[in-house]
């Protein structure tokens, strides 16, 4: 199963990608420490085996716990826990062929007090960013390839 990036053509007429463009966090940096290489480097190893694991099931939306359909939506979220953090990267399956990374987020956390309504709509709104990218995806049908 092949697995793409949903792109678009930016102001200078270049393809961009939100899914590419959350990746460049993970790019090692020669001023970077050496342990800081190494954890960039077993946190991307990280996020491809689940794109991996995701790609083996075909890109299936009922893979609990790791990925699921979101509620009243058209996409998936794939789930991944990353130390303290929780990585979701959004997605859909065309044709049981294509997998197509739209975006992907650090999701905030929901323990400090009275931070939950903040978080729903951070999500809310990452949520209908991935959805405009997979009806834009749909018209054009432009990606980039997977490059981790």
């Amino acid at each position: 199963m092949k697995i793409v990036c949903y792109a678009f053509k930016g102001k200078n007429g270049e393809l961009e990608s939100p899914f590419m463009e959350y990746l460049e966090k993970y790019a090692v940096r020669d001023r970077d420490p050496k342990k800081k290489k190494s954890l960039k480097l077993k946190q991307l190893a990280n996020i491809e085996s689940h794109l991996n694991y995701l790609a083996e099931h075909r890109g299936k939306y009922d893979l609990l716990p790791l990925a699921q359909k979101y509620k009243n939506r058209s996409i998936a979220i794939l789930k991944i826990k990353e130390s303290s953090k929780l990585v979701r990267i959004a997605f859909f399956t065309k044709k049981g062929s294509t997998i197509i990374l739209l975006n992907a987020i650090d999701k905030p956390k929901l323990y400090e007090k009275g931070k939950k309504q903040q978080v729903d709509k951070v999500i809310e709104k990452f949520l209908d960013q991935a959805e405009e990218y997979k009806n834009n995806y749909m018209k054009s049908n432009l990606s980039m390839p997977l490059n981790l």
